[in-house]
């Protein structure tokens, strides 16, 4: 038995489900692996070592896990495996800082521009964005942009996320939805949505691509 022969879904959703129940440092321990250095699995809004979880839910479909040193990690065996099995999987490069689109609004700006940060807190949640991209994928939902098909595998799953709720209706007691308040955009897209302070929707945005360009 090897890698390969994983093939059930279900043996890593048991693997995540203990994942969770001991927690990451106890579930590595258990099953000899390091942390993840390259590819997250995503699932239900959470990040999960890629490999370690491979390993185990070969145990849960063959009753052998699969120890750290019978199989590689990375781009060529877990991830394509993961993603076979319908899973999501990033670069660790996607993250709160890399992926969040930054911040140029000073304090004594007018309210309107103010009020937009509050609109990024949600975009910047590692939870949020993990669930949004996990649902709707890494590609840029208004113009198609890949980051991984232009720049490589260690772009996978980098991308901005967009809150497409306006911001008149964020308030205090607001609870983010990440399937429906949140989109992957690039960032030149998410750069247009938001400028000028304006709340252009996406549908904006690609009636605009969509116009014929002077030569």
């Amino acid at each position: 038995m090897s890698l390969k022969d994983l093939n059930d879904p279900k043996a890593v959703l048991e693997a995540i489900a203990e994942y969770d129940q001991l927690g990451q440092e106890v579930f590595l321990k258990r099953y000899g692996f390091g942390k993840a250095r390259t590819f997250a699995l995503i699932h239900g809004g959470r990040s999960y070592d890629s490999k370690a979880i491979v390993g185990a839910a070969h145990g849960y479909q063959f009753g052998t896990p699969l120890s750290s040193k019978q199989f590689s990690g990375g781009l060529a065996t877990v991830v394509p495996k993961l993603e076979e099995l319908g899973f999501t999987v990033v670069a660790l490069a996607l993250d709160e800082q890399t992926a969040s689109i930054p911040e140029e609004v000073p304090d004594s700006v007018w309210e309107g521009a103010r009020r937009s940060v509050t609109v990024n807190r949600y975009e910047r949640s590692p939870a949020a964005r993990a669930a949004c991209i996990e649902h709707h994928g890494s590609a840029c939902l208004i113009c198609g942009f890949d980051f991984a098909q232009t720049y490589g595998a260690d772009f996978q799953g980098f991308i901005h996320v967009h809150h497409i709720v306006p911001i008149s209706k964020i308030g205090e007691q607001y609870e983010v939805d990440p399937i429906n308040d949140l989109i992957p955009v690039c960032p030149n897209c998410h750069a247009a949505l938001h400028y000028g302070g304006k709340e252009q929707s996406p549908d904006d945005i690609k009636a605009l691509l969509q116009l014929p360009r002077s030569t």
